[in-house]
């Protein structure tokens, strides 16, 4: 076992902290536009915590299959539904990524390709629809598959706190994150990924699919400090240290440039999530996540 790695299983019985914030300690959220106020996250305290799952479903509207399974997800999350998941209501996120086959033309792919591409390499994904769970767990193509890997996961601690906050004034999204680790995670292979997705759009798919959800419009973390391109940012923090970065991004109104999509600027979320991405058992893996929408 190499060095790093006796220093990462150490962290586990450490308690860190995770903290996505706007400002004053980022306990709240102020979207100008119809001002409300909102938080996401826990309260902040460096404790261990029950980990959030972070389900990453990859699909296209151009896919027959994947609008059963879909729909089966979507039940799951309805509160409505006869089927819904109550037991994982508040410790689940969802992260849709439409891709560019079975056939082309699905307009959330072609709207930003370049970051669906790069996440779609990362985990070697070779048919849709397919559910990959907290990063390392492959969870195949089926709804009840994906929510009995979700229910794994869900009791793991882990040493990461998240608390997202951040302001919408019309199409533009502001937000500072903070990281702080109550124990050494330098050069450890830890990221930090902050995304944006969208909920609610209506569009009648070559699939029938008709309305869409959690759909990935683009991150707003990157990194090429290494010589290639990752959306991920490093998180290099000793005992006690913090990091702390605002984020500033403007949807295009045009978003996503197709006249048979209808949706509203009112249906986007926040999603922040740490990954470890530096082989080894535990490669891959989401140590925590969580997510804001802005109603």
């Amino acid at each position: 076992m190499s060095k790093n790695y006796k220093r990462f299983f150490m962290l586990i019985g450490i308690s860190s902290m995770l903290i996505l914030s706007c400002s004053n300690g980022g306990s709240s959220v102020n979207a100008s536009t119809d001002n409300t106020s909102e938080t996401g996250g826990n309260d902040g305290s460096a404790v261990n915590v029950k980990s959030k799952v972070l389900m990453e479903l990859f699909t296209s509207t151009t896919c027959g299959p994947c609008l059963p399974q879909n729909t089966t997800l979507n039940n799951y999350l309805n509160p409505e539904s006869s089927v819904y998941a109550a037991d994982l209501a508040d410790d689940w996120i969802v992260l849709r990524y439409h891709v560019w086959w079975p056939s082309s033309g699905d307009p959330y792919y072609d709207f930003n390709t370049a970051p669906v591409i790069d996440r779609e390499g990362y985990y070697n994904v070779g048919y849709v629809p397919h559910m990959y769970v907290q990063g390392w767990t492959d969870a195949g193509s089926t709804a009840a598959g994906w929510r009995t890997q979700a229910r794994l996961a869900v009791d793991d601690m882990t040493p990461f706190n998240v608390q997202i906050s951040g302001t919408r004034d019309g199409f533009n999204l502001n937000g500072n994150v903070t990281v702080t680790s109550a124990g050494d995670v330098n050069n450890l292979g830890f990221k930090l990924y902050v995304a944006v997705t969208h909920d609610n759009s209506q569009y009648s798919a070559p699939n029938g699919q008709t309305v869409f959800d959690q759909t990935f419009i683009d991150f707003l973390t990157f990194d090429s400090s290494s010589g290639s391109v990752s959306y991920g940012e490093p998180l290099n923090l000793g005992v006690g240290e913090t990091y702390t970065k605002s984020y500033n991004w403007t949807l295009d109104s045009n978003w996503p440039n197709n006249s048979a999509v209808s949706w509203s600027i009112e249906d986007l979320t926040l999603v922040a999530f740490v990954q470890f991405d530096s082989g080894g058992p535990n490669e891959k893996k989401i140590f925590q996540v969580e997510a804001l929408h802005f109603d």
